[in-house]
């Protein structure tokens, strides 16, 4: 009869499996490695050897690319809420270790203080409807601060968005982001485009906001599959920004990596960013699709809406009937019920929350993703449970 039961399901399991591919529009695949911990060792800041390493990669697939994400850090022996950063915090390994730092490519400095040496509150990754999502949230002593990035199925570019909630006043906001274009090689000759100039290696540069939004990333030696007898050139890397957030923006072009500041107006709470691993493209390809496509970007992203539809939109109630009705096969399954029933309750509260829009709806967001993922990965479960039940 146990047989039988599997088997059934099995059949039932795979049936529905090659229905769904006919009725799934296109999708963002993500993956989510989990929080790993690791001995720091030799090759690694000398700060962080013989501590705790904590890891996680979250990776969105579009079709078009791979991004991945990645939190990055050491814990401080001496301190649980604290981090140590390495190089950073907030990673892109992927499509590239390079271009994007793998190691840490983007900084979100507050009054002068880094974010990042704050342990992260939750990183959690989702895919709804036709983008994925990935939250980095920290519970920071001068903010509670949300960087989100979006990726759109079958596209090429990450869009970023740094949500404030000031626990003080803010007087200075700065975001800082890395990347070693085409590859960790010294022999280079590094370049910056932007939609005016083209700045090379050694210059420093104040950006005229007004019309430098933008920044590409190349090298002319390692054009995108020029090989040398240790390194392979994979293309350039770019960022764009709106205008309208920004106070100045400053660079040099080093002769390894590139780090570029923007001072940010501090009476705002959101900001923008698109930023764009052209790994496999040449200097030329890129250059000619960030002109082009430029101007009709940056209007996408200023009214680009962050919003995660699968939160701001999940439907507890009927979730909630769905989850009545494998109970309803589990009478004995009463820790199954008492944990779904203590997640409706912290849903109801979390998600009214995040609807408002007030004070406080970074960290419910928060968890409630956290609080759905379980939910979600409990059910199919549940559903094989109940139905091997009623057989």
């Amino acid at each position: 009869m146990n047989v039988f039961r599997l088997t059934a399901a099995s059949c039932l399991v795979l049936l529905l499996d090659s229905l769904s591919p006919a009725q799934t529009p296109p999708q963002v695949l993500v993956t989510d490695s989990g929080v790993q911990t690791v001995t720091i060792g030799p090759g690694a800041p000398a700060h962080t050897i013989g501590l705790q390493g904590h890891r996680q990669l979250i990776t969105m697939d579009t079709g078009a690319l791979v991004y991945g994400l990645r939190y990055v850090i050491a814990r401080d022996p001496k301190d649980p809420q604290a981090a140590i950063p390495g190089e950073g915090y907030i990673g892109m390994p992927q499509p590239v270790d390079c271009n994007w730092y793998g190691g840490g490519f983007f900084d979100v400095q507050l009054n002068g203080q880094s974010i990042g040496r704050t342990l992260i509150h939750s990183l959690t990754g989702r895919s709804s409807g036709n983008r994925g999502t990935v939250d980095f949230v920290f519970d920071h002593s001068q903010a509670v601060v949300r960087v989100r990035f979006v990726a759109q199925a079958g596209g090429d570019c990450l869009y970023a968005q740094v949500l404030l909630e000031p626990k003080v006043e803010i007087t200075a906001v700065r975001v800082a982001v890395r990347c070693y274009p085409s590859a960790f090689v010294s022999d280079a000759d590094r370049h910056v485009l932007t939609p005016t100039r083209d700045l090379a290696q050694g210059q420093r540069a104040e950006l005229d906001i007004a019309q430098e939004w933008w920044t590409l990333y190349y090298d002319r030696i390692y054009d995108a599959g020029h090989i040398s007898p240790t390194h392979r050139g994979v293309g350039p890397c770019a960022v764009l920004w709106p205008p309208g957030q920004t106070e100045k923006a400053g660079l040099t072009v080093g002769s390894y990596g590139t780090d570029t500041l923007f001072t940010l107006k501090p009476a705002l709470r959101d900001f923008r960013f698109v930023f764009f691993d052209d790994a496999g493209k040449t200097n030329a390809a890129a250059k000619a699709g960030l002109r082009e496509r430029g101007k009709s970007l940056l209007d996408e992203l200023t009214a680009f809406a962050f919003t995660d539809p699968r939160l701001a939109d999940w439907p507890l109630p009927q979730k909630q009937a769905e989850i009545r009705r494998a109970l309803a096969s589990l009478p004995e399954d009463k820790e199954a019920a008492a944990q779904y029933d203590r997640w409706a309750r912290e849903l109801a509260e979390q998600l009214t929350l995040v609807r408002s829009g007030s004070s406080g709806a970074i960290m419910a967001e928060a968890d409630a993703a956290k609080t759905i993922g379980q939910w979600d990965r409990g059910l199919p479960a549940l559903k094989l449970k109940a139905l091997l039940n009623d057989i």
